[in-house]
């Protein structure tokens, strides 16, 4: 009896599977010949087949970081306090209270 190994699973009559890889000599002569000629089985010797180790390698990617340029910040005398929570210049090493003017 021919055996085949099927390239992908196959479901066969009478309620049958078959996984990738897997030998089958029970294959109907009409179904073996057109999975044969559509490449989803192959003749076998009935030997495991020989399986290449498929190693992936990941390239490597640099990537540089972005360095913005910080804006110098100067003191600024007549600064406002835009967001009106008491300090102006926030966030800088000139910030202060919210100077009172009567």
């Amino acid at each position: 009896m021919t055996q085949y190994r099927a390239l992908t699973g196959i479901d066969y009559p009478p309620d049958k599977r078959v996984e990738a890889g897997d030998l089958v000599s029970d294959l109907p002569e009409k179904s073996a010949k057109w999975l044969l000629d559509q490449g989803l089985i192959e003749l076998s010797d009935g030997k495991a087949p020989k399986v290449e180790p498929v190693i992936e390698i990941e390239p490597v990617v640099e990537v540089e970081p972005v360095v913005e340029p910080t804006p110098e910040v100067k003191f600024d005398p007549h600064a406002t306090d835009g967001d009106k929570d008491g300090y102006v210049q926030d966030g800088t090493e000139f910030q202060r209270p919210v100077e009172e003017t009567n």
